[in-house]
């Protein structure tokens, strides 16, 4: 459930007030270690209001492959570039990659090594060079190793701000051994294998990896994966703090879809590139339709939204039963695929799916989407599909669309459905405003710049 009284300048404010980024343990100044966790608690009073659902498991295989793959890389491989990538995507071929980071890694194939976060069967992967990550296994094996600290004075500040924050000292001394273990265990790999460059693309909170490189002098390039929007913490501080060294850990560079996405922040890399992304880009409406399958309804759902866009889902089934319904579940959803197919099995038109059908693929036979808050929002924008923003949540976020044409918000099921009525009307100044094309040219310019 999200927490409606929560706003990010009064979040800034509060940052500001209580000067939070000067809170130390030893020489770490921490706050920017844990601020986007307890943001994220304060925004949802729940993160999941699911956990009865089933959750899935690393296998004992899985776990023996990432580690013989660590060391065999650590003892044998040379490694120029470094990539953390989270291959969510399927190509013609099913095999899984990377959509935000594939450009790149074209462009600098050789002595290129992928450590991965997502898809753990290898075999079902697009690059043969990718690693299983073990970072977990060492989180769980030297926390114990880490002593704990007294943050009570931190928490009774947060709460005394927002009492509804369900934030306790253990939670606090998680994300600060998590951090230590993180920069510690990466440490080892960069200066072991020295990269020249690493490439991150995951969610803007990989703090330890970024220390890390910092140590060693290596650049760390992180690639726009999603959202960003002046809500998100993790790409967006407050302009009125004089920030000291050290109190902000973040990567070196940025590259964005385009300049629409950090136009209006203040995040302090030292450059962000409007780079583009081919994946988006090309994305077009040319397949072949049938007239029956034309008029569908694309519904972007993920974890905290899967709830009220599953009800909201259910009236529409049952009031409008010629239009096709599509359920593409987040992939932190994937593992409750058949929670969703049972509470829609009395409708035969609602469709749910993981990675057998893309964003894309299901745009190419819908008219609309339907989201909260979803990447796949301007994914469907980019090729002229009408966007429909149900007023739930953290619908908000999307503030910096709400003028467009095109764009529809509906508090219910009844103005879903006349927005539906709506064809897109295209206009040229809002061309490819959100992803422009994977800039091949400045990319090679950058390389060389870092490289010598």
């Amino acid at each position: 459930m999200v927490n409606k009284n929560f706003d990010h300048t009064n979040f800034f404010n509060f940052e500001k007030q209580h000067d939070l980024f000067n809170s130390k343990i030893g020489k770490l100044f921490f706050w920017d270690v844990i601020r986007f966790d307890i943001y994220y608690k304060l925004l949802f009073d729940s993160v999941d209001e699911n956990n009865n659902k089933p959750k899935s498991l690393r296998s004992k295989v899985y776990i023996l492959k990432s580690i013989y793959s660590f060391f065999v890389f650590i003892l044998f491989k040379k490694c120029d570039h470094l990539f953390f990538t989270t291959s969510r995507n399927k190509n013609k071929q099913a095999k899984y990659f990377d959509q935000n980071l594939e450009d790149i890694l074209c462009e600098l194939p050789n002595n290129s090594y992928l450590f991965e976060s997502f898809e753990k069967d290898k075999a079902k992967l697009l690059h043969k060079n990718t690693l299983f990550n073990p970072i977990y296994l060492f989180r769980k094996v030297f926390k114990v190793f880490f002593g704990t600290y007294n943050f009570s004075n931190l928490i009774d500040t947060i709460k005394l701000e927002y009492n509804e924050c369900n934030l306790n000292n253990q939670d606090v001394n998680n994300l600060i051994s998590n951090f230590k273990i993180d920069y510690n265990y990466y440490s080892i790999v960069f200066k072991l294998k020295k990269p020249k460059i690493i490439f991150v693309t995951q969610n803007g909170i990989q703090k330890g990896l970024f220390a890390a490189a910092k140590r060693y002098n290596i650049p760390t390039v992180e690639v726009q994966h999603g959202i960003i929007d002046e809500g998100h913490l993790a790409y967006n501080f407050s302009r009125e703090i004089e920030y000291r060294e050290g109190q902000l850990i973040l990567p070196t560079y940025f590259f964005s879809f385009s300049s629409f996405w950090t136009k209006d922040l203040f995040f302090p890399v030292k450059e962000i590139v409007s780079l583009g992304n081919n994946y988006f880009y090309n994305q077009t409406e040319e397949k072949k339709k049938s007239k029956d399958d034309v008029d569908g309804l694309l519904v972007a759902s993920s974890g905290v939204f899967g709830e009220n866009l599953k009800n909201l889902t259910l009236e529409l089934a049952q009031r409008t039963s010629e239009v096709p319904l599509y359920f593409k579940l987040h992939p932190s959803q994937f593992c409750d695929k058949e929670y969703y197919i049972n509470a829609f099995e009395k409708f035969n038109n609602v469709s749910v799916y993981t990675n057998e059908k893309s964003i894309g693929d299901l745009l190419q036979i819908s008219k609309a989407i339907l989201v909260i808050q979803s990447t796949a929002l301007y994914e469907a924008y980019h090729v002229k599909k009408t966007g429909i923003i149900y007023k739930k949540q953290t619908y908000k976020r999307n503030k910096h669309v709400f003028d467009l044409p095109n764009i529809f918000l509906a508090n219910n099921a009844d103005e879903v459905i006349v927005a539906l009525g709506n064809r897109f009307v295209e206009q040229e100044k809002y061309r490819d405003l959100f992803f422009k094309k994977f800039d091949l040219n400045l990319f090679n310019e950058f390389v060389k710049k870092i490289v010598n």
